[in-house]
């Protein structure tokens, strides 16, 4: 079996890997009744995580009742260190990530035993091995990641054959069968191999957003990238500007739509994005990689745009700064973009 390309981990693709938090956050709702304290709680929560307030997710999850022993809190607890990781694109925390997920295995696993299984439960099953899955495979640890990879695969299909009118299921297995056709060396966080459709894959994600009650915006989010990917921005622009009324502060919209503008070849306007992101990162405790990462960007999208003087601007000031010392790659790609912006700035 073919591994995945490897990527570089600022590759990242924001606007799809949210959605796995997304997603399983909201699952169990369709599947289970929840007194509506827990249903409004769950919301919450996937509000704090596209809108990347941690720690306002973090502080909801403990408001959820500790008795019943329901695993949808822990499962939502290792959702929110996923994204957190996959937003500043670094490991945080290893240490608790890995007990996150050891915890939410076990009440899992005694929920099955005593409730019997459920498509709520493999669904959650399922999401929470990618999530696993997925950790090992930000650390390219590949061996690590397939066992879990391919039975989160088993666990959603079987969820999927529990309730086939689960929205939330064609979310996610749509996603999956277009990543399969045509996105399977960009989506390093899918390790599960079978043959795909493209338009069948986009058909199963708009059928979620367009009638999923939790789970729409992230299908959104996957369609605006799919659309690109399809050359159809038109479509992509319309599920965009939902996203952005609706958060209009979140980073990973954000990702969303600096990636439509380069589509569009609006570099200008891609350049202004990447400098709104590069602020936001700045201000964060853990935001060091992506605010040189996001300068960079904008001032590639400068020099795109015929503006080199001020790409150089940023250039010299990444790398008059200490901390790009500590991220090679970084530096070396600072270093070749300055010297071409330079020789476009001198002709």
């Amino acid at each position: 079996m073919k591994l995945p390309t490897p990527l570089l981990f600022r590759s990242i693709n924001h606007s799809f890997l949210v959605l796995i938090a997304t997603f399983l956050l909201a699952t169990g709702i369709q599947a289970f009744s929840f007194p509506p304290k827990e249903q409004q709680l769950t919301v919450e929560v996937v509000n704090y995580i596209i809108n990347n307030q941690y720690d306002s997710a973090f502080t909801a999850i403990h408001r959820f009742p500790q008795s019943s022993g329901d695993p949808l809190p822990a499962l939502l607890h290792l959702a929110v260190l996923g994204m957190r990781d996959v937003d500043f694109e670094q490991i945080i925390d290893s240490t608790r990530f890995l007990k996150s997920y050891d915890s939410a295995s076990a009440l899992l696993a005694a929920w099955e035993l005593q409730k019997g299984e459920s498509s709520y439960t493999r669904m959650l099953s399922g999401m929470c091995k990618a999530i696993h899955a997925a950790f090992y495979i930000r650390q390219k640890r590949y061996v690590n990641a397939m066992q879990n990879g391919f039975s989160a695969l088993d666990d959603l299909r079987e969820a999927q054959e529990l309730d086939s009118t689960n929205y939330e299921v064609d979310f996610f297995l749509g996603l999956y069968e277009y990543a399969r056709a045509e996105l399977r060396s960009r989506l390093w966080w899918v390790l599960f191999w079978y043959p795909g459709n493209r338009q069948r894959g986009i058909e199963k994600v708009r059928r979620c957003a367009e009638n999923a009650i939790l789970t729409g915006d992230a299908a959104m989010l996957s369609l605006c990238d799919m659309y690109i990917q399809e050359k159809r921005p038109d479509d992509a622009l319309k599920y965009l500007n939902i996203l952005k009324k609706n958060h209009p502060s979140s980073r990973f919209v954000l990702w969303a739509e600096v990636k439509y503008l380069e589509s569009r070849e609006n570099f200008s306007a891609a350049a202004e994005k990447y400098g709104n992101l590069n602020a936001l990162y700045a201000n964060e405790q853990y935001g060091e990689f992506n605010t040189l990462t996001t300068a960079i960007k904008q001032a590639t999208m400068l020099y795109k745009s015929g503006d080199a003087s001020d790409a150089i601007a940023i250039c010299d000031k990444l790398l008059h700064s200490k901390n790009i010392n500590n991220y090679k790659d970084l530096k070396k790609e600072t270093v070749k973009l300055s010297e071409r912006c330079n020789a476009a700035d001198n002709r």
